[in-house]
């Protein structure tokens, strides 16, 4: 018999969810939690939720950095303390080495991203807005994105899958013990890889069928969008990258086939002389 969380349990589910990690949980809450580290992640083995793979940083953070790396083509530390947000979790030593394994045009990471759409209005796809990147200078709201994060080397595609949709589009579903599992196929077939900054993520493509409520502490505005509504100087990089591979390709292609290839950012990021 299917069990569903306490009132209390809710609660570390979305605490969980809201801040990325149990250390940042008991961080936040100065160790006062009434249970222990051991029993938190028991928790989260009981309600399935795929733990969070990669570093603490937030990787809307790296890439927004990055990107203005590129577009304003002045040294790193400038661009970090002039326009990085006073909380970023992110460091320049981070950045730099980012920075650098993408210069050698070398990934060491992996990440998921997810291409959704609906059988009812193909063309339109399925994006949030960065809750944690706003453009502060210009007053507007974070950029657009599509549902990513990281992945860990080795995992089952579906675990992958379903981390992504856990934090990013079923947040409090999930929290709430509905996490809708029939939408993580058994034998996933990759659409594309496409490397950004120094992610090698795949990326998937799936269908839904039936009209769903989405929730994210990471992504807010969760709705489909068309390629056509969207302004490229206010999306997530790697975002146009997908959705130009996805017009050229449209079907679905066996794993063996699916195309590699390097996002923009990457490409402006080689052009860019080490200092």
């Amino acid at each position: 018999m299917k069990t569903f969380p306490s009132a209390f349990e809710k609660f570390l589910l979305q605490e969980y969810f809201r801040l990325g990690s149990i250390n940042k949980v008991y961080t936040a809450h100065h160790l006062g939690l009434p249970i222990s580290f051991a029993g938190y992640a028991r928790l989260l083995s009981k309600y399935h939720i795929i733990k969070s793979a990669g570093p603490n940083s937030r990787l809307s953070e790296s890439l927004d950095i990055l990107s203005k790396l590129s577009t304003y083509k002045i040294p790193l530390e400038k661009v970090y303390h002039r326009f990085a947000p006073r909380q970023i979790q992110v460091s320049v030593n981070t950045l730099h080495r980012i920075l650098h394994y993408t210069r050698l045009g070398l990934t060491r990471r992996q990440g998921t991203a997810l291409l959704i759409s609906r059988t009812s209005d193909p063309q339109s796809f399925l994006t949030g807005r960065e809750q944690y990147t706003p453009n502060s200078l210009l007053g507007k709201k974070g950029d657009i994105a599509l549902p990513m994060a990281h992945s860990k080397t080795g995992e089952k595609p579906g675990d992958s899958i379903a981390r992504v949709l856990q934090q990013e589009v079923f947040t409090n579903q999930t929290i709430e013990g509905h996490f809708p599992w029939n939408l993580v196929t058994e034998h996933p077939q990759p659409l594309m890889y496409i490397n950004i900054a120094d992610i090698r993520v795949t990326v998937y493509h799936l269908v839904f069928d039936q009209e769903l409520e989405f929730s994210s502490f990471k992504l807010n505005s969760l709705k489909y969008r068309r390629l056509k509504d969207l302004h490229s100087d206010n999306l997530r990089p790697g975002v146009l990258d997908i959705f130009n591979q996805y017009s050229k390709a449209p079907e679905h292609s066996p794993a063996i086939y699916a195309p590699e290839f390097n996002s923009q950012l990457n490409l402006a990021l080689l052009k860019i002389k080490a200092p």
